[in-house]
C-alpha cells in the first residue's frame, strides 16, 4: 500500500472514530500546531478540536457519520460526508430540537509528513438544526 493510500485510510478512519467519541487517531494524526478553519467554529490546537467534537457527540443521539467520498495526495486529504442523528443537546448556539437531522459537509486537510497541519471545513449544521428547531 502506498503512503498516500495509507493516509487516506487513516484519515477516513479518524473521522469515523471521532463521531463515535473515540479521539485516539486525532491525537496521533493532528500536528500540535493544528488549526481548524471552520466558519461556524474555528479551533486552534488539538484541545479546541476535541472540545468541538465532544460537544457534537454529546448533543446528538443515534449519531451516524457516513463517508460520501474521500481522496488523498502527498500533501492533502479531503472528505465529503453526511452526519445524521437526533438533536438532543445544545450545540453551535442552538438549543436541542429533539428532531432528527442530516447535515452534509466537506473537509480538506493540509498534510505534512503524515500529520494534519490544518483543515478547511464546512457543514450546514446551523441551517439544518435551526430549521428543525422552528
Amino acid at each position: 500500500m502506498t503512503a498516500v493510500e495509507t493516509n487516506r485510510q487513516r484519515f477516513t478512519q479518524m473521522y469515523l472514530d471521532a463521531y463515535r467519541g473515540d479521539f485516539a487517531l486525532i491525537r496521533e494524526i493532528m500536528s500540535p500546531a493544528f488549526v481548524c478553519r471552520n466558519p461556524l467554529q474555528p479551533a486552534h490546537g488539538i484541545d479546541d478540536l476535541l472540545a468541538m467534537l465532544q460537544a457534537q457527540v454529546d448533543a446528538f443521539e443515534d449519531l451516524e457519520f457516513t463517508v460520501r467520498w474521500s481522496f488523498a495526495s502527498e500533501d492533502g486529504f479531503g472528505i465529503a460526508y453526511a452526519i445524521s442523528g437526533r438533536h438532543v443537546g445544545p450545540v453551535f448556539g442552538l438549543e436541542p430540537s429533539g428532531e432528527r437531522f442530516e447535515v452534509t459537509g466537506v473537509s480538506i486537510h493540509e498534510v505534512a509528513d503524515g500529520y494534519s497541519m490544518g483543515v478547511y471545513s464546512s457543514a450546514n449544521f446551523v441551517e439544518v438544526l435551526g430549521a428543525a428547531g422552528r
